[in-house]
């Protein structure tokens, strides 16, 4: 967990912090546009959504141990040299291939700390994992504010500063982890041989997982064919739109209520300190409570009120307050985290299925960057309009994968004569589903 916080707070720095940069005298130094700027931010995702898939069926056949350690340096060293661009055509490569090299960290992360967990307990490590989101919100503007304090050091500017430095201590967290992460349990070394036996048994209770598993060309195939994973594409897109558009224009949106330069990037910070709590909080309360469905629509809801709002009161200090409370935003992401990796049955489909949505999701992210335009400025009502759009479509498609699951369970258990177990799934311990997964009729989702 220590090695997935640190490794995702860095990656969420790197590729926010042109957002402080940006006000920080980035946008006036290369002479960018207010279009030039919101196609550097969309420009990151096309990378994204191009190597996700492909990043998680490699990891598959390549060690997690070094993988995802060797993609953190690489993207640390591309963050670094942010610092040496001079254009705006510059900026957008560059963006582009920070996306690329990030790509296949976020779905590769959440896949493995997956095989390491059972489901009951999942919920608050993805909880800890995505609260440092927020915690980038809340400390990357800070950050970046202390570093910018450096302009003009050895003639470099403050805000090539930021990138340098948060670039190369991205690439030292990335050399740490080839030194202490671990592929998978059945290989710790810091497990003995009872842990590892412990947790083994654990997941195979839990979601069927076995230790070892081979490469499986047909498991792969068959999360393109099953419609959940498409549907879960949807969800991904539509509650990943709002949250970038936000990380990423956050600081703009602040100078709108009538703070500027240093003062707006800190201004940024208090609601995503709210944001960390209440992503932990909810974490917490699915593990103990479940109810994965029940967390998602009320955070979403939080959301969509505060959304409305900020685009029908002009009072400054309201809509101030207003964004406290969007950070429920990022609930709904780190739940469905859980309940998509959850509820895919074998290491393979899993494996693609979680890279598959994050590619479709990040689309979202493409779009993202054109949600809060220059031209609607002070209030954007359009983007919080948008917003409140999405996650509508957001309340329909999980809704939709909700019911399916549950009624699959009810009827599996209506096949099996398991009504007293309420789809429990005591009798999955060492069994394997083979290609069926969670198609397999001894499957239970998890709700």
């Amino acid at each position: 967990m220590p090695i997935a916080v640190l490794l995702y707070l860095a990656s969420y720095i790197d590729r926010a912090n042109i957002g402080n940069a940006k006000v920080l005298g980035l946008a006036t130094s290369l002479h960018l546009t207010s279009g030039q700027y919101n196609w550097a931010l969309s420009i990151f995702f096309i990378g994204y959504v191009v190597f996700e898939t492909p990043s998680n069926i490699i990891i598959r056949r390549v060690s997690p141990r070094w993988y995802i350690p060797i993609l953190t340096v690489i993207w640390g060293l591309i963050c670094a040299l942010f610092a040496t661009v001079k254009s705006a055509g510059g900026l957008l490569a560059i963006r582009f291939f920070l996306g690329l090299a990030e790509a296949g960290f976020l779905p590769g992360i959440v896949y493995w700390l997956s095989c390491w967990y059972p489901r009951t307990v999942l919920g608050r490590r993805f909880g800890i994992l995505y609260s440092t989101v927020s915690l980038t919100g809340a400390f990357g503007g800070l950050l970046a504010t202390a570093i910018h304090a450096l302009d003009g050091t050895h003639g470099i500017a403050g805000w090539q500063w930021i990138f340098i430095v948060e670039g190369c201590i991205t690439a030292g967290f990335g050399l740490l982890a080839l030194f202490f992460m671990s592929s998978y349990p059945e290989n710790a070394s810091f497990l003995s041989a009872s842990e590892k036996r412990i947790v083994l048994l654990a997941n195979e209770a839990d979601h069927a997982q076995k230790a070892g598993e081979s490469f499986n060309a047909k498991q792969i195939r068959s999360a393109f064919t099953d419609w959940r994973t498409w549907l879960w594409g949807l969800v991904y897109l539509t509650i990943y739109i709002p949250v970038y558009s936000v990380i990423l224009s956050l600081p703009s949106v602040v100078i709108g209520l009538g703070y500027k330069g240093t003062t707006a990037t800190l201004m940024a910070c208090p609601p995503y300190a709210l944001g960390f709590v209440i992503v932990l909080t909810a974490g917490w309360t699915a593990d103990r409570y479940g109810k994965l469905f029940y967390h998602y629509v009320a955070a979403i809801l939080v959301t969509i009120v505060a959304l409305i709002v900020l685009m029908t009161v002009e009072n400054l200090v309201v809509r101030y307050i207003m964004f406290f409370f969007v950070m429920f935003m990022f609930i709904p992401v780190s739940i469905c985290w859980v309940w998509l990796g959850s509820n895919v049955g074998g290491a393979n489909k899993r494996a693609t299925a979680v890279g598959l949505v994050f590619s479709l999701g990040n689309i979202g992210g493409a779009v993202s960057g054109q949600i809060y335009r220059a031209e609607w400025a002070p209030r954007y009502v359009q983007g919080h309009a948008i917003n409140v759009g999405c996650y509508v479509i957001a309340l329909i498609a999980g809704t939709a994968l909700w019911w399916s699951y549950k009624t699959d369970n009810e009827r599996r258990d209506r096949e099996a004569g398991e009504h007293d177990k309420g789809g429990k799934q005591d009798d999955l311990l060492g069994e394997d589903l083979g290609d069926l997964g969670d198609r397999h009729s001894s499957f239970r989702y998890y709700l």
